[in-house]
């Protein structure tokens, strides 16, 4: 795949069969678009999106972005699962390149973690069971996440959790260049990321969701800082509060696991599959449990 020259992708009322809406976001590497079939009416909904490369870049750029697309495409069509986002359409041959996936209609993660006040103990653990579904669904074909944040999770409206930004991922094994200038996806990434000479493992995996469970107990990343400097300095040496400290109303069962997750060894972390099977059942020890466990 060669990408197009900078000022050919452009914003039109159609690309391919289907028909722009408002614009959702733009960002460095792609912008995205709501957009719905063009054989529906005018007054039908835009129930899609649609990812395209930044037609800014330069001609390097625009070759890693349409890289990355194409490894979200393939990613999400092989995992198919219901807790990671649904591959409808995608063109990686020539420009303009795009792919097409439903629109979710509810919130992201981090907005939930900064305009609720507080979350039941039962429904934290709901969400973030499923947030580890579909992880090892990816873990089961074989690739690494690599892209958790709370800005990838995305909750429905009926409480149903999608994990997006899968152009991160790559396969068990695969050489992984290190995302140097994403200070919120640092914050997320295990110490043995910071290694120029990675390569994908799905223990990364086990660590990142392990930070996340942490931050949705105490609403702060144990690991944090004001560049991805500081914040590779935290994730090498700090030791963070155990969460019986932070979050009295967290299960001594829950705080064991985290503190085992996000281990700075790697061989010391379970794999997801015991992740699972001790969420699943800590889930079940508090299927009534309306304890407020975010302040």
């Amino acid at each position: 795949m060669q990408p197009s020259p900078a000022n050919s992708i452009k914003q039109q009322d159609v690309i391919s069969c289907w028909r722009l809406g408002e614009q959702v976001t733009g960002g460095r590497w792609y912008n995205i678009y709501r957009v719905a079939p063009k054989s529906m009416d005018d007054g039908e909904r835009f129930d899609f999106v649609i990812k395209l490369v930044n037609p800014h870049l330069n001609q390097d750029q625009a070759s890693l972005a349409i890289d990355r697309l194409a490894r979200e495409a393939r990613s999400t069509e092989q995992i198919a699962h219901p807790n990671v986002i649904q591959l409808l359409d995608a063109e990686l041959d020539h420009s303009p390149f795009f792919l097409i996936q439903p629109w979710i209609y509810g919130r992201s993660l981090d907005r939930l973690f900064s305009r609720v006040p507080h979350l039941s103990l039962s429904r934290m653990l709901w969400v973030m069971r499923q947030i580890t579904e579909g992880v090892r669904a990816g873990h089961e074909k074989g690739r690494a996440y690599l892209g958790l944040d709370p800005s990838h999770v995305l909750i429905g409206k009926t409480g149903r959790v999608t994990l997006i930004g899968w152009s991160q991922s790559h396969a068990f094994g695969d050489q992984v260049a290190f995302p140097c200038d994403n200070l919120q996806l640092s914050r997320y990434m295990a110490p043995e990321r910071f290694s120029d000479s990675y390569v994908a493992d799905p223990v990364s995996d086990v660590y990142s969701l392990g930070v996340l469970i942490y931050q949705a107990l105490s609403l702060q990343p144990p690991f944090d800082g004001q560049t991805v400097e500081e914040v590779e300095n935290a994730h090498l040496n700090l030791i963070p509060e155990d969460l019986v400290v932070t979050q009295p109303n967290c299960p001594a069962r829950l705080a064991v696991l985290v503190k085992q997750m996000i281990s700075k060894n790697p061989i010391l972390r379970p794999s997801i599959r015991e992740v699972l099977n001790e969420l699943i059942a800590i889930e079940i020890e508090h299927l009534s449990d309306m304890t407020p466990i975010l302040f």
